[in-house]
């Protein structure tokens, strides 16, 4: 599998100054960087133009040319939108939709399994799980609606969890923030500012930060400690967000496993405050 521009500046190692230089520009220029020539990244990275040409076959490349194709390929990839992709033609028979959207969210399971890292997964387990820390739960359009289904069951895990309330209220909830912290942001398809905003404001003041998205090559990636990656079919014109879901809720029993008896007893307290209110209909004892 042909790396991404975000692996590849990760994978090296022996940076010069020059390097160095070009890797943070190369980062938080994207995506624009896709656009610019060979003189306009020189400049604005500060470096000669003999040092971009070495550092892009450095990342792999054979030549500038080469990274720009590169680049512009994964920004097509990386930032498409509905109307620029088509639904597949339907099987026949009844219930077509239903055997396509299944059999399609089976395949994305199991290639989600070999994109997403274990070793990240459990290491961003530990941060959720750690009621030391305050949590802040950041995402935007139908990434928040996920995140708010996230945010409800983490309650039985753990305190001290916080969910941004949307755009405007923001920074009401990020003013408390500290190096202590863990921000955790979800982004399906798009990348929203909100979530760079909450990402970038808890590097800024120290806090852990952990990203869940769809997209191999994100902007947002550069405000994120860790990175878990879900794989989603590219060609349907609205995608699922089943396996996101499903890394949730693998990350919600990960809380429990992490600490079972502190989930029992906030279980108990939050039935017993269900029960109280008496909100479901249950039979009588």
């Amino acid at each position: 599998m042909t790396q991404d521009l975000f692996a590849r500046i990760a994978s090296l190692d022996g940076l010069t100054a020059a390097d160095r230089a070009l890797a943070g520009y190369f980062e938080s220029s994207f995506p624009n960087l896709a656009f610019q020539n060979l003189e306009a990244i020189a400049t604005g990275a500060g470096v000669s133009v003999a040092s971009v040409t070495r550092f892009v076959r450095k990342l792999g490349y054979e030549d500038f040319k080469g990274f720009s194709t590169s680049i512009r390929a994964e920004v097509e990839a990386n930032f498409d939108r509905p109307l620029q992709r088509q639904n597949q033609p339907l099987p026949e028979g009844p219930g077509a939709e239903l055997a396509q959207h299944l059999n399609a969210a089976v395949a994305e399971i199991g290639k989600t399994l070999d994109v997403t890292s274990a070793a990240e997964f459990d290491r961003i387990a530990d941060l959720l799980a750690d009621e030391t820390r305050p949590l802040f739960l950041a995402s935007a359009a139908t990434g928040r609606a996920l995140m708010r289904y996230f945010y409800l069951l983490s309650k039985y895990h753990r305190g001290n969890v916080h969910l941004l309330p949307g755009a405007d209220m923001n920074p009401h909830e990020l003013v408390d923030i500290t190096s202590d912290a863990v921000i955790f942001a979800t982004a399906f398809d798009r990348h929203p500012k909100p979530v760079e905003i909450a990402l970038r404001m808890g590097r800024k003041r120290g806090a852990a930060t952990a990203l869940l998205t769809n997209r191999a090559t994100s902007p947002l990636r550069i405000y994120a400690d860790h990175v878990l990656l879900v794989h989603t079919d590219p060609t349907p014109r609205f995608k699922s967000r089943g396996t996101m879901l499903l890394v949730l809720e693998s990350l919600l029993t990960a809380m429990e496993t992490r600490a079972p008896e502190r989930t029992v007893q906030r279980t108990r307290s939050l039935e017993d405050g269900v029960d109280q209110l008496g909100l479901f209909i249950s039979p009588d004892r």
